[in-house]
């Protein structure tokens, strides 16, 4: 028996000996002590920043800040405008590689990955590469104040909560590093990679995880109040791809994330309890976005259809096909779907029907959640290029070749653009 098959027959029987989905605290739920050196920034200049005292209640989410993947915990904030009319490069930063084997073979991973979204706070960005590194730069000049070394890659959005940065990483961690310094406050190490993105709703973290389970942590302290296990574990095709992925949507005390399986969960944020599971077809990395009475979610190429789903109690409302399945995470604004595909699809839909109001061929795949301010969409691509869509017609307004493919979400505050490409760079943009 192999590890993973180890792995999925004792977190089965712990669920049965337990109860269906929710279970009790072992001993990796607990915070680990630090160890000195690796747990302290490995660059610093300047001093601790300059934050501004926290203002935002007991809650990930702002209206003039980005503070997490996709601007809240439903997913539906995409930053602040106006958009740039004629884009340029105010600054960027060449950011470290990191270099492993990859089924075997020598690989250098580099840049922000598909989850990878910038966050911002007072005159700081914060950001995770797959390079291993989170960095914090000034804002306006792109001047490096602090650098922390993970284990290995980073592929999860940041998460800012009262001057701390929350994020996980392909070593299996969860760190909680005060933002000030760079420095970890405390962590969490699971048995498998961490590319889901956590959010804070009413001072709990929320989060989910390739061990299959989804959990609720006090972000003060890393200790738990709840986690269920939501499986997909299972041993698939695709190496390093199990559990659950999606950045967990967290509303009017419901949790939501997708998995391996192609399974979306409805959870009681208070404790975990179930209240519906549906079927999306196939793995769904895309994350869920909750929009008024609806919640949407995407999945991959055996099942590529974007979908609509009842809160109430899971019913499917309507799908529609793309080419190529989905990675990015759907845009809602104004009942409209917005999401573009792996096949090079760009679609977009009424939310309430699913009717497609225009679509669009880019000739090449995208995996980036797209944003849409004012009158406009904004996402990457894999050529390598940020593009600027009219959101009514889907025409381009511009578009600006950065080199790499840009698998990660735009982070749009105070109309400058912060993101990275899979070249290895890191951009501001602005007009």
């Amino acid at each position: 028996m192999d590890r993973r098959d180890f792995l999925k027959g004792t977190c089965a029987a712990a669920a049965t000996a337990l109860s269906p989905f929710a279970l009790a605290v072992d001993a990796v739920d607990r915070p680990r002590r630090l160890r000195g050196a690796p747990d302290r920034a490995s660059f610093k200049a300047g001093g601790p920043l300059e934050l501004p005292e926290w203002s935002y209640g007991k809650n990930s989410t702002a209206s003039d800040a980005m503070l997490m993947f996709r601007g809240n915990p439903s997913h539906t904030f995409y930053g602040t405008g106006p958009l740039p009319s004629k884009p340029r490069i105010k600054w960027r930063h060449r950011m470290l590689d990191f270099e492993s084997l990859y089924y075997g073979r020598p690989h250098v991973w580099r840049g922000t990955g598909w989850t990878g979204q910038a966050a911002k706070l007072g005159d700081f960005v914060f950001i995770a590469s797959q390079g291993g590194h989170l960095y914090a730069f000034e804002a306006q000049t792109g001047r490096l104040r602090w650098r922390f070394a993970g284990g290995r890659m980073f592929k999860s959005s940041v998460c800012l909560y009262d001057n701390h940065v929350y994020v996980g990483n392909v070593d299996n961690h969860l760190r909680c590093l005060d933002a000030k310094t760079g420095d970890v406050a405390w962590k969490l190490r699971w048995s498998r990679d961490l590319d889901s993105s956590a959010c804070v709703v009413n001072d709990r973290l929320y989060i989910a995880g390739e061990s299959g389970y989804a959990r609720c942590i006090d972000p003060k302290t890393g200790e738990l109040h709840w986690k269920t296990f939501v499986d997909g574990i299972n041993r698939g095709s695709k190496g390093g791809s199990y559990g659950s992925e999606t950045s967990p949507a967290v509303h009017e005390g419901e949790y939501y994330c997708a998995t391996y399986d192609g399974l979306l969960f409805s959870l009681n944020a208070s404790d975990g309890s179930m209240r519906w599971k549906a079927v999306t077809g196939d793995d769904t990395d895309a994350s869920p976005v909750v929009y008024d009475d609806r919640v949407f979610i995407a999945a991959e190429d055996n099942y590529s259809f974007m979908q609509c789903f009842r809160r109430s109690d899971g019913k499917k409302v309507w799908e529609q096909k793309a080419k190529g399945g989905f990675w990015a995470t759907p845009a809602v604004s104004e009942e409209t779907v917005y999401i573009p595909s792996g096949g090079g699809d760009m679609l977009a839909l009424d939310a309430r029907s699913g009717k497609t109001l225009w679509h669009r061929q880019l000739g090449t795949a995208s995996w980036s959640s797209p944003v849409v301010l004012e009158d406009k969409i904004l996402f990457g691509a894999f050529d390598g290029k940020l593009r600027c869509l009219d959101r009514k017609t889907g025409k381009d307004i511009w578009e600006l070749k950065l080199g790499g493919r840009i698998h990660s979400t735009p982070c749009v505050v105070d109309g400058v653009i912060y993101i990275g490409t899979r070249a290895g760079r890191f951009y501001a943009i602005g007009d």
